[in-house]
């Protein structure tokens, strides 16, 4: 039989448990280096980073399900906005949503949580592009499109192979 001062013991931790921080995603929040001066919090902000590091419903940030940045070119930093993310997901429902004026897309949750492996193409007009391989288990696109490209990183997401005049009008 546990004690009654054991028994409150252990009620106490259970109650501060949800204030202790989790050391690896506080590590890789910091990782993601301070926001981009003149870019406040927001749709717009932190292109090209894993947005769910910190959307991922264990902060105030709004939660995500998947989320990224394309981009016009792969070695270009001009974002794509307009472009149409389609997501298909395994169990054979589909999401579209546009990217906006910083090529930032995002879903929340509510509107699609989409089950693995997820598969992904963007469209732009009458031009689409599948993505080669099905995501397995991230929603957070920069957890393989980093950049630069490398052995282990694919490079940031792209909508064309070489370069071309992107209409980015009604973007500031």
């Amino acid at each position: 039989m546990i004690s009654r001062d054991a028994r409150f013991g252990f009620a106490a931790l259970l109650a501060l448990a949800p204030a202790c921080d989790d050391p690896l995603r506080e590590r890789a929040v910091d990782a993601l280096g301070p926001e981009v001066a003149g870019v406040p919090r927001g749709p717009l902000h932190r292109r090209g980073q894993p947005c769910l590091t910190c959307h991922d419903g264990r902060s105030e940030a709004r939660a995500f399900s998947v989320a990224g940045t394309v981009f016009v070119t792969p070695d270009a930093p001009d974002p794509a906005p307009g472009v149409v993310v389609e997501l298909a997901s395994a169990d054979g429902r589909t999401f579209r949503v546009a990217t906006n004026c910083a090529g930032n897309f995002f879903v929340e949750p509510t509107s699609f949580a989409p089950r693995y492996p997820l598969f992904v193409a963007l469209e732009s007009g009458r031009y689409r592009v599948e993505m080669d391989t099905p995501v397995q288990r991230d929603g957070s696109c920069a957890s393989c499109h980093r950049e630069p490209a490398s052995r282990s990183d694919v490079g940031q997401v792209f909508l064309y192979a070489t370069p071309r005049a992107f209409d980015a009008s009604g973007c500031p």
